[in-house]
């Protein structure tokens, strides 16, 4: 067995570098002993490297092993966040891909929060995206994202009828409709925190949604909703707003870069529309201040 040629590190017939070769799509559940107590998550995850243009391909089971290790290490309390143990994962595939120079790995998962009505709480869940990027130099790239739906209420139409027939502004109709707002952040070094994100886009909405109302709830809610209406637009600004907000609070240097888009599901149209804008936190930090 050992006489078998290494197929993968002859040398190819067009000498071209490839930028990202992997696995994509390997669902793990994935336990970790966090400071609060055990927390387990159901991932999706990609794992690359980078390979040299004098090199066929890599050993694409030394993926998985660094994959499954990680995991069994997890299992074993050895990680304290997911961070921590893609990290890992990170300089794993550097180890056994001696000839990369860089390492990349994405996660996709669920975070679980709380939204409050009326009094009761009612679990909620946002789609989770998470990716780090490693060189054999020792730099770290992060990106943490979230994107999850809520309400909005059109403040243009609301004005309109409002103007029409002589009504209170918060208390005139208007068309509403769910939209989804996603948030991504990245960084060196220090990641963002989910919960930031999640916060950062319900408070955008004109009104959070839940998955269990009962009817004076339902009246919270669009009583809520009809007096903070919000264009597609505004979902944006006010999601940059309040990320950048706590991101400098946060102590995060003013080259972390932010990327908000918004899709709103109309409701008296048959199409979607859509928003987004992608920055530094020094040019969001200087827009909000000067305006």
């Amino acid at each position: 067995m050992n006489d078998m040629p290494e197929l993968q590190e002859t040398e190819p017939e067009l000498l071209i570098a490839i930028d990202r070769v992997g696995v994509k799509g390997v669902r793990r559940r994935i336990t970790i002993d966090s400071p609060i107590g055990p927390l387990f998550y159901d991932v999706e995850i990609d794992v690359f490297v980078d390979l040299p243009r004098d090199l066929r391909g890599i050993h694409m089971s030394r993926n998985m092993e660094v994959i499954l290790e990680a995991i069994d290490e997890a299992r074993q309390g050895h990680y304290v966040s997911l961070e921590k143990l893609f990290e890992a994962v990170g300089r794993k595939l550097l180890t056994k891909h001696k000839h990369a120079r860089k390492a990349e790995i994405v996660v996709r998962t669920t975070y679980y929060y709380e939204e409050n009505i009326n009094g009761k709480k009612v679990p909620e869940a946002a789609d989770v995206y998470l990716s780090i990027s490693i060189w054999r130099d020792g730099n770290i790239e992060w990106t943490v994202g979230v994107s999850l739906e809520g309400m909005t209420v059109c403040p243009s139409a609301q004005a309109t009828y409002s103007v029409m027939e002589k009504t209170e502004l918060h208390k005139s109709p208007s068309h509403s409709q769910r939209a989804r707002l996603s948030i991504k952040v990245t960084t060196c070094r220090r990641i963002a925190r989910i919960e930031w994100l999640v916060n950062a886009a319900r408070d955008a909405f004109s009104s959070p949604t839940y998955s269990l109302l009962k009817r004076m709830d339902e009246y919270l809610v669009i009583k809520k909703a009809f007096e903070k209406p919000r264009l597609v637009e505004d979902l944006v600004r006010y999601a940059l707003h309040y990320i950048a907000t706590k991101l400098s609070n946060e102590g995060f240097p003013g080259n972390t870069r932010i990327f908000v888009e918004a899709e709103s599901y109309e409701s008296i149209h048959p199409y979607n529309v859509y928003a987004c804008r992608e920055a530094l936190l020094s040019e969001v930090l200087k827009e909000v201040q000067q305006g």
